[in-house]
């Protein structure tokens, strides 16, 4: 059987499984375990990719991430690359660490994202090793339901789905995650289709759409045509979006050049920082989910946007 096409497009949600060649050990004791953890946050960071769960076993890993720059090949390559010369180093050994080829399954991010997280997280309980998840050490659980973060961790992508605030959340998910275990529910599979998706049919459909759409706009737009674009739309000088000022135009202004440069362009998020004026790389990652969500409940807020890409498209620079 053919093995299935990547599919890679900014914003998309993957679940990776990895496992170890000819299902070996991918960790010999708990330094190891560390040494992972700490290069998957390192090239998370690296990459911009938010790392959403995680469940290390002996021979296998089970990895929930989202992309918000459509990179997931470019992260996972030296990410797994880094770890084997260090796993071959410390234990004195040459070859691959890991089948060639990890599985990674594109999520239905709106449907099925509560539900991977839960399956990877009940990962232990399932094969016997623990009787409750928060007992199991190496999964990203106890950062949930401990309501800390941690190895660059992304909760609140998960938790936002479940509503309310701070321990209310929490509480919620721990609920969602223990709840069949308490009651005797039988262990559910995910609903994989096609060894690449994890959604339904149309979720298949639309994935494959933004694929090709993800590759036409890549590196499409620089940050000074974004600022350019935006500037002229909301008729803003370029000095005012690079103030956090508290008007509501400036403050929407620069939600749109986040969401703009994040998913329409190749500006990294240090180079945002720098130029918004801020101090935390999160202010913009969460400036980009405020503008997503005005997107969908915003009609204003969403005809501006495409005003917005309408003069990119026409802008003599891309001509």
């Amino acid at each position: 059987m053919a093995r299935p096409v990547r599919i890679e497009y900014p914003g998309a949600v993957y679940h990776i499984i990895t496992r170890g060649n000819n299902r070996q050990s991918i960790f010999r004791d708990d330094h190891d375990r560390k040494k992972y953890l700490e290069r998957l946050a390192y090239y998370c960071e690296e990459k911009e990719v938010h790392l959403l769960s995680y469940c290390l076993l002996t021979n296998h890993v089970h990895l929930l991430l989202e992309t918000p720059k459509g990179n997931l090949s470019r992260m996972m390559q030296p990410f797994q690359t880094s770890y084997t010369v260090y796993f071959n180093k410390r234990h004195g050994r040459s070859g691959h660490v890991f089948e060639q080829r990890y599985k990674a399954f594109v999520v239905d991010k709106d449907n099925y994202l509560l539900q991977v997280s839960r399956y990877i997280h009940l990962n232990p309980v399932a094969s016997k090793l623990v009787q409750r998840p928060q007992e199991y050490k190496w999964s990203s659980y106890r950062a949930y339901v401990q309501d800390k973060t941690g190895s660059g961790l992304h909760r609140e992508i998960i938790l936002d789905q479940l509503g309310g605030k701070g321990r209310e959340r929490v509480a919620r998910y721990r609920e969602y995650v223990e709840g069949g275990v308490k009651r005797g529910e039988r262990w559910q599979s995910l609903p994989v289709i096609r060894q690449a998706f994890i959604g339904e049919e149309p979720f298949v459909r639309q994935a494959k759409r933004k694929a090709v759409a993800g590759s036409d706009l890549k590196g499409k737009y620089e940050l000074g045509e974004i600022v350019e674009a935006v500037s002229h739309v909301m008729s803003l000088d370029a000095s005012e979006l690079r103030r956090p000022l508290r008007t509501e135009k400036v403050q929407t202004g620069r939600e749109i050049l986040m969401y703009l440069a994040r998913r329409h362009g190749e500006t990294h998020l240090k180079e945002m920082v720098t130029f918004l004026g801020v101090k935390e790389i999160s202010t913009v990652s969460h400036g980009v989910r405020r503008a997503e969500v005005r997107l969908r409940e915003d009609r204003g807020f969403s005809q501006t946007v495409q005003r917005v890409l309408r003069k990119l498209a026409h802008s003599p620079i891309q001509a």
